[in-house]
C-alpha cells in the first residue's frame, strides 16, 4: 500500500485457527470444575460484562493443575492460520510496522511463534508463570486502559501510531472490541463479526492472512 500503514493483530483464533488460551483451560482445569461446566459461566460472565477479562484469567489460572511439559505437549497440536507467516514477511519486506495484541499469556504466544520461525514478531501480552503444579498469571499492562482488560489493546494501539499511518487492526472476538474503535480499517471474522453488526461498526470479513495480505498489496483495488 502507498499510504504508511500500521498492523495490530490478535492472537487467540486470529493468528491460530482455535483459541489457544480457552483450549489450555478446557484442558487443565480441575476436572470437577470441567464436569460443572465451570468455564463456560465465567466466559459467558466475562462476555456479558460482569467480570473483567482481569478477573476472569486470574480465577482460570488458579483452578488449573498443568506442568510445563504437559502444556508444551497440548501447544504442540496447534497451528497458524494460513497466511501469517507469509504476512509477517511482507511487511518486514515493506517497512510496515506489525505487533501482536493478545489479552492472553505470553507463555503460548512467544512457543508457537518459536515453533514457526518467528520469535522476532513483536507483542504485548499477559504474563505467565507456572507454579506449584499449576500457572499464574501477572499483568504488566495492567495500569493502562480502563481496568476492563488484562492488557489494554487501544492503549498499545494509540501510543504506537505515528500520523499519517492507516492502523489495520485484525481480530476475531470479544477482547477485541474496544481495539477496533482506534483502526481505520477492521477485518474480523467469528464473534467480532457479531458485535461489529450489533453495533453498526464498519468491518471486512476475512478467511485468513492472505486476505489481508492482499489489501496491505492493493488497498480496496
Amino acid at each position: 500500500m502507498k499510504q504508511a500503514t500500521r498492523l495490530f493483530v490478535d492472537f487467540d483464533g486470529t493468528i491460530t485457527k482455535h483459541d489457544i488460551g480457552d483450549s489450555i483451560f478446557e484442558t487443565f482445569l480441575l476436572p470437577d470444575l470441567l464436569r460443572q461446566g465451570w468455564h463456560t459461566k465465567i466466559i459467558d460472565e466475562w462476555k456479558a460484562g460482569t467480570i473483567s477479562s482481569h478477573e476472569c484469567l486470574v480465577r482460570e489460572c488458579a483452578n488449573t493443575r498443568v506442568t510445563r511439559e504437559e502444556l508444551d505437549r497440548h501447544l504442540d497440536k496447534y497451528g497458524l492460520t494460513p497466511g501469517f507467516k507469509e504476512t509477517v514477511g511482507y511487511c518486514k519486506a515493506n517497512g510496515i510496522p506489525l505487533m501482536i495484541l493478545s489479552d492472553g499469556l505470553d507463555y503460548y504466544i512467544e512457543y508457537l511463534l518459536g515453533k514457526f520461525g518467528l520469535s522476532e514478531v513483536d507483542y504485548r501480552a499477559n504474563s505467565m508463570f507456572f507454579t506449584d503444579g499449576s500457572i499464574g498469571v501477572e499483568f504488566p499492562y495492567m495500569d493502562r486502559g480502563c481496568g476492563r482488560c488484562g492488557n489494554c489493546k487501544r492503549w498499545h494501539m494509540v501510543n504506537s501510531r505515528k500520523n499519517g499511518e492507516t492502523v489495520v487492526y485484525v481480530g476475531d472476538g470479544y477482547s477485541d472490541r474496544y481495539a477496533i474503535r482506534n483502526a481505520d480499517r477492521v477485518f474480523a471474522r467469528g464473534d467480532l463479526v457479531e458485535y461489529c453488526g450489533k453495533n453498526g461498526l464498519s468491518y471486512t470479513p476475512y478467511k485468513d492472512f492472505y486476505d489481508i495480505m492482499r489489501y496491505l498489496e492493493n488497498g480496496d483495488e
